[in-house]
């Protein structure tokens, strides 16, 4: 009986106690402001585990575990190795280490340096197997990707994962890039997260409104708010990702209480200002001034560069599409106001701005903000862009306003504008489907003049449109547009259909083709004239056998054929001539100088017609051994005594009847020689291109790898400042503390060093001995006591070297009594000084023996 009692005891023992859900929490530049946020909001009694991974910097001592335990009630500790989970606790990832979740134990182990560090990618692939549907994956402030991969893991085993409102989050990077995966089932900012899980932790079963099978009453309100949204304000939000639309709807549903979708349809039939929030929450319009600095300074030096070549007069235009509160077109304005002016130019520019929001159009157009907003705006750009308009607020300056046009607009469904030179568009398209993120992209493509740019968010690309877009700067999704496509690939759009078939005015081109006028155009028609005069009949061939130029009445001799035009004489010749020409023509190469004669050609003049020629073919080198041309000229037989052509002495003459097919032969060789010698260049070109394409691959890996470890560092300093601007007001909040002791205090206090100098006294002590603010760094044995205790400087430094207190009763000069006590000053551990107190003792006080 006992031994068996023993072995359920025991089994009891090693059972892991029963958790609800473990809650992984990924974080990192930002997050301690969120973390802070989400624990102050979710009650500590949950019966569930988390696991915050927070970037932190390897070598930096980490202080989460003294600052979280302020903001909740439950136990905080960091994770060790075979550590077992344990409810209402929340667990830490240790400095320069990587945690791993193996049912209800952790396994820890040494980050590897060599690696990039996805710390959080690691715990949540772990979470996802090891507790499947009972894991929750959250994703809260912080730069980078790290977690979109363990976000996907939890997804698809059944978990429920969650994303920190772009709006809240300090750094949205991580965040966007887990909402672009389309696994987030939730986007909240931090109080709502903790509100929901409260809920979720007080009812096991419920899941998120994006997770749950949609019955016929759920469809059926969903049918209804979408109807409700189309009548209101015209737009159809069947072309957002449905994950994106059920994750809004929910949250306007947790906001107003509602627990079906139907009900909460309901209530929109008849709440317009709710179905407003909807509609805009639905647009996702996050913005502020100058959002993401380093994409804003990539495109500056765009700006700059185009305005600065920009022809005098011309107008910069600008798109700047999906710009919810009117942040980035104004920022943009800034940025061209400030171009014109550093190029010396009177600002001629116009920023085209939309939404298809109205209510955010009307604010952009106000241009009244809060200074919050203000936050990535410099002092400068402040007082030469804003004026103050409350105590909180700002107000755009008229000068930089009458530069923008605010006007609604749907880029899915409504036509382009056209002549851009900038388009924007970020951070809209990543929650449309494919079809209508490819309508979107083919309008800003259409809208742009040629290498005019366009600008995405940094989760966005062109997608089927890529090989029309030079890419610029790929961190910051800058483009270029390469060429104007032809109306059957405009057509991909309805809108772009109806402009393709409304009457175009025609561009009258006559002017930008005239002829222009050079200074030596006289010369060159004096070289014209001479050349017809003196050569009546030839060709001059570049080394590739093209044709030069053509003298005289040639011309005749030459015959054009259908098919792909070709410059080479061979293209022109036909028969007989042919070879025997191209047998000249190598010949005359091998013999650089010499002329080549062929006797007696006939060459057809007309189909029925032919004329016996002597055709004369020569090489001359040109200024190096690696350039020459050929000169071909033909003498009809009655022109011969006329001596246009002169014979060389040592001119070869080539009889065509016994030469023909060597002639042929030299011009198979020839062409095998031409062709292997082509096919050896693309073979070289071809490994060249090889070598360069390996030598980029890996240089481009190289540049990901050293950015995502910066991205990393960074993170990781920006942890590590967190927490020691929390130390430092820690620090303040005890100096002051101590300070004001000090201050409020009749009790004389001096602060030796260990060499007897003054560190900090009291305004009581300058009654024992006479001390100013200015006597702080002087050694004590300079100034006279005015008690009466000759060995007090030596009791001081005995106290130091002995770490033991000493206490005497002396008397001042006007014989009040008074208790003087040296207690060592323990700092690290060690003696580095001593304390002298000056007590007024009064009647039946503690008198020390001595």
């Amino acid at each position: 009986m006992s031994t068996n009692l023993d072995g359920i005891m025991s089994k009891l023992a090693v059972e892991p106690p029963v958790i609800r859900f473990v809650v992984g929490v990924g974080a990192s530049a930002g997050g301690l402001k969120s973390l802070e946020k989400l624990l102050r909001s979710t009650k500590p009694n949950s019966q569930s585990a988390f696991v915050v991974v927070q970037h932190m910097a390897p070598d930096a001592e980490s202080s989460m575990e003294e600052i979280l335990a302020r903001f909740t009630e439950m136990k905080v500790v960091s994770a060790e190795q075979r550590m077992q989970l344990q409810p209402n606790t929340i667990y830490l990832i240790p400095p320069a280490k990587e945690i791993r979740l193996n049912r209800h134990e952790f396994e820890v182990s040494v980050l590897d340096r060599e690696q990039i560090a996805r710390p959080i990618d690691t715990f949540f692939q772990s979470l996802a197997e090891s507790c499947g549907e009972r894991a929750i994956g959250m994703v809260l402030s912080g730069t980078g990707s790290d977690g979109v991969e363990g976000i996907e893991m939890i997804h698809r085993m059944g978990g429920t994962t969650i994303a920190e409102s772009l709006s809240s989050a300090q750094f949205d990077g991580m965040p966007r890039n887990a909402i672009a995966t389309d696994c987030i089932d939730m986007v909240m900012t931090p109080g709502d997260i903790g509100v929901w899980l409260n809920r979720q932790f007080e009812n096991p079963d419920e899941r998120p409104a994006s997770m749950v099978v949609l019955g016929d009453k759920d469809l059926s309100g969903i049918s209804l708010i979408f109807s409700l949204l189309t009548e209101g304000y015209d737009i159809d939000f069947s072309y957002y990702k449905p994950a994106t639309v059920a994750r809004r709807i929910e949250r306007r549903q947790l906001v107003n209480g509602k627990k079906a979708i139907l009900e909460y349809a309901e209530f929109l039939r008849g709440n317009m200002e709710e179905l407003d929030a909807l509609y805009h929450d639905l647009l996702i319009g996050v913005t502020k001034f100058f959002r993401d600095t380093e994409a804003f300074s990539r495109l500056e030096k765009q700006i700059y560069a185009r305005i600065k070549a920009l022809p005098a007069g011309e107008e910069f235009r600008i798109w700047s599409a999906g710009c919810a509160t009117g942040e980035e077109p104004y920022s943009l304005a800034m940025i061209c106001h400030e171009a014109f002016t550093f190029a010396g130019k009177e600002p001629t520019f116009k920023v085209f701005a939309t939404d298809a929001h109205g209510g955010s159009l009307d604010h952009a157009s106000r241009g009244i903000y809060q200074t919050d907003s203000l936050e990535f705006v410099g002092v400068d750009r402040q007082k030469k862009f804003f004026m103050q308009e409350s105590e909180s607020s700002f107000r755009v300056s008229p000068d930089l306003r009458r530069h923008l046009v605010f006007a609604r607009h749907n880029v899915i469904q409504d036509p382009p504008f056209t002549k851009m030179d900038l388009v924007t568009c970020r951070n809209l398209l990543i929650y449309l489907k494919t079809e209508a993120q490819s309508k979107a992209i083919s309008s800003f493509h259409f809208a742009l003049k040629r290498e005019g740019i366009m600008m995405m968010g940094a989760s966005e690309s062109p997608g089927k449109l890529s090989s029309e877009f030079e890419v610029i700067d790929e961190t910051w999704k800058i483009y270029g547009k390469l060429r104007d496509l032809p109306s059957p690939f405009q057509a991909l759009t309805n809108q772009q259909r109806s402009i393709m078939a409304k009457p175009r005015k025609l561009v009258n081109l006559l002017n930008s083709d005239r002829r222009e006028t050079m200074s030596f155009t006289g010369l060159i028609e004096g070289y014209d004239l001479i050349l017809n005069e003196f050569i009546h009949s030839g060709m001059l061939l570049d080394d590739k056998r093209n044709v030069l130029h053509v003298f005289g009445d040639a011309n005749k001799y030459l015959k054009s054929s259908s098919g792909r035009f070709t410059g080479s004489i061979m293209g022109f010749l036909d028969g007989d001539a042919k070879v025997a020409i191209a047998a000249a023509l190598i010949r005359a190469h091998k013999d650089m100088g010499k002329q080549i004669i062929l006797e007696d050609m006939k060459l057809p003049i007309s189909n029925e017609e032919f004329e016996v020629t002597d055709v004369y073919v020569k090489a001359l080198l040109g200024h190096s051994a690696s350039t020459f041309v050929w000169f071909v000229a033909f003498i009809a037989k009655p022109e011969l005594g006329g001596g246009e052509i002169a014979q060389d002495d040592d001119a070869i003459k080539v009889n065509l009847a016994s030469d023909a097919y060597a002639a042929m032969e030299s011009e198979l060789i020839y062409t095998k020689e031409s062709l292997s010698a082509t096919i050896e260049e693309v073979e070289t070109s071809n490994e060249e291109l090889q070598a360069t394409n390996e030598q980029l691959v890996a240089a481009n890996e190289e540049l990901q790898s050293t950015n995502q470890e910066l991205h990393s560092v960074n993170e990781e300093l920006y942890s590590v400042n967190a927490e020691n601007q929390r130390k430092i007001g820690d620090l303040e909040e005890v100096t002051d503390d101590v300070n004001n002791l000090l201050a409020s205090t009749d009790i004389g206090i001096i602060f030796l060093d260990s060499n007897l100098q003054i560190r900090k006294f009291t305004d009581a002590a300058s009654n024992y001995i006479k001390l100013q603010s200015t006597d702080i760094g002087r050694d004590v044995t300079d100034f006279a006591m005015h008690v009466a205790t000759p060995d007090l400087y030596r009791q001081i430094e005995i106290v130091i070297e002995s770490g033991e207190a000493y206490s005497t009763v002396s008397k001042t000069k006007e014989s009040a009594e008074i208790l003087i006590r040296i207690t060592p000053y323990w700092s690290n551990k060690k003696i580095n000084g001593a304390i002298l107190n000056f007590i007024e003792m009064h009647e039946g006080a503690y008198r020390p023996s001595t």
